[in-house]
């Protein structure tokens, strides 16, 4: 258990390879607490995000926080993105079929950032149980990374494009999720946002209706993608209880 993991969490914890992820499980207050998917943004570890995981636990909730590597953008190589994502949902398949053994009936998610990206790429057919959850930004995945500059840089070392890219993650950017019937998820955005600005989500919402899902924008008071970042999380516990009512 890690030091800073209070009473009553648990942490499983994985080494975080090139291109890969790692885990923390945060337990709720009962065994059948409702479980969250969190998976941190772009770069960002879950150790700096406990203020905002230990906000969503005392709301009564179970966590189960991921991290990535910033491989997946600086390694300059498509590819990483697309397995990372099937690892992902790999994962989280083996994770929500284990805790519904220990009793958890009730599953959704909060991700931020690419985080967002990564599940908007596990709703619907690729993992049924995510019957609702929070995009905290979204928008296109090659656009946004094209406007972080050190990873634009990297790229375009490596002789891609943002066409280029943007076709090699055609797939990943208009996913077939299936039928949404029943779900209900949220973006959470900001016009002030430089990487994933509030009117980069619009032709994301209308597929999603068409699957059957309620969908709907939570616009917030930011400055950047940062403190748009941040005060969807700050306000993570208020969002995730409008979308449960």
């Amino acid at each position: 258990m890690s030091a800073g993991l209070r009473v009553g969490q648990r942490a499983r914890r994985r080494d975080l390879p090139a291109g890969g992820f790692r885990s923390e499980e945060f337990r709720g207050a009962s065994r059948a607490s409702p479980a969250i998917i969190f998976i941190c943004p772009y770069g960002t570890s879950i150790s700096t995000l406990r203020w905002a995981i230990r906000r969503i636990r005392r709301a009564g909730y179970h966590v189960m926080a991921y991290e990535t590597s910033t491989a997946v953008f600086m390694a300059a190589d498509p590819a990483i993105l697309r397995d990372l994502i099937s690892a992902m949902r790999k994962d989280l398949e083996s994770q929500i079929s284990r805790l519904r053994s220990e009793g958890v009936t009730e599953f959704g998610f909060f991700g931020s950032s690419l985080g967002s990206f990564i599940l908007y790429n596990c709703i619907g057919d690729a993992l049924p149980a995510l019957r609702w959850g929070v995009f905290n930004t979204g928008g296109d995945i090659a656009q946004g990374m094209w406007r972080l500059d050190g990873a634009r840089r990297q790229h375009v070392l490596r002789g891609w494009s943002l066409p280029r890219l943007e076709a090699a993650w055609a797939d990943l950017q208009w996913p077939q999720f299936g039928r949404l019937d029943g779900c209900r998820f949220v973006f959470v955005s900001s016009p002030r946002d430089t990487i994933a600005p509030l009117d980069d989500i619009t032709p994301n919402l209308e597929p999603m209706r068409r699957a059957g899902a309620q969908v709907s924008v939570l616009e917030v008071r930011a400055i950047g993608h940062l403190t748009t970042i941040v005060a969807g999380l700050w306000q993570a516990p208020r969002i995730i209880a409008m979308l449960r009512s």
